[in-house]
């Protein structure tokens, strides 16, 4: 894995994912990408004598390099030391999800609060637009993590290879490997034939030890959330179809629903 890149605003939530971001870097030998995305105008360029830059493309350039400074002040860390970095300061000529897209990572790692309510129907978070386009797999961090020990895969059975990709980012020594299936009683299945697959899988990771559980919910989400939470999960791991335009609004994405809601961290592959 070549280029992890990790999107940040300098709050404690981009730090966290700072901090797990180093974490794989340091065993795939990856190089981060630190980026800042520009909002102008400010609102200290709002309140100052306008005539102390000269003109928008001055204060541009105050904002460039001050934004580079505090990178700079981030990755200056004793536990980030033989970490490659690269600092780039995007402006907002494009949103965070373009800017995501043009950087060519083969991991996004960021943090999020989430959305919920007026603005999740509206403008949703920063994360679940670049969930939804990026062509990486992308690692939302919500809180302080050291390690990812209770791992919760949710499956359906239509699609297997995000369980071996994201395998391969975390630690399968420590991983205490859940799978759920979620019932949401929209289709018919052979549950043994769902448990005999299910332990191909492990067999072919390498788990000697793993669960099963076909949970029954009112929707995909409830499901794989109320599941992760039930197990104290440290993260949860899934995939998505990353649909766009008509086919989002009719069908939504459960990814996304359960990065803007979940506690834990959530990691989602295309």
């Amino acid at each position: 894995m070549k280029t992890i890149l990790v999107p940040t605003d300098l709050s404690d939530v981009s730090e966290y994912a700072l901090d797990v971001a180093v974490e794989i870097a340091k065993k795939h030998n990856s190089t981060i990408v630190l980026l800042k995305r520009l909002i102008f105008p400010t609102v200290e360029y709002t309140m100052i004598d306008n005539d102390f830059y000269d003109g928008k493309e001055d204060y541009y350039r105050f904002l460039t390099q001050e934004s580079k400074d505090r990178l700079k002040d981030m990755i200056d860390r004793p536990a980030y030391e033989g970490v490659s970095f690269k600092l780039k300061v995007v402006r907002e000529n494009e949103t965070l999800a373009e800017a995501v897209l043009h950087q060519n990572a083969n991991l996004v790692v960021m943090g999020s609060t989430g959305a919920s309510g007026w603005k999740e129907w509206t403008k949703g978070s920063n994360a679940e637009h670049v969930v939804r386009t990026a062509t990486c797999p992308v690692l939302v961090v919500k809180s302080p993590v050291s390690e990812f020990n209770n791992v919760v895969f949710a499956v359906d059975f239509e699609n297997e290879q995000f369980v071996k990709t994201s395998t391969a980012l975390l630690d399968k020594s420590n991983i205490n490997p859940h799978f759920v299936y979620v019932d949401n009683g929209t289709k018919i299945f052979d549950e043994a034939a769902l448990r005999e697959k299910v332990g191909k899988w492990a067999l072919e990771l390498g788990y000697n030890t793993y669960q099963f559980e076909i949970v029954e919910a009112s929707t995909i989400e409830k499901g794989i959330l109320n599941y992760a939470r039930k197990v104290e999960a440290d993260i949860i791991v899934m995939y998505t179809h990353g649909r766009t335009g008509i086919q989002h609004f009719i069908y939504g994405s459960v990814a996304e629903d359960v990065v803007n809601h979940a506690e834990m961290a959530v990691m989602v592959s295309h």
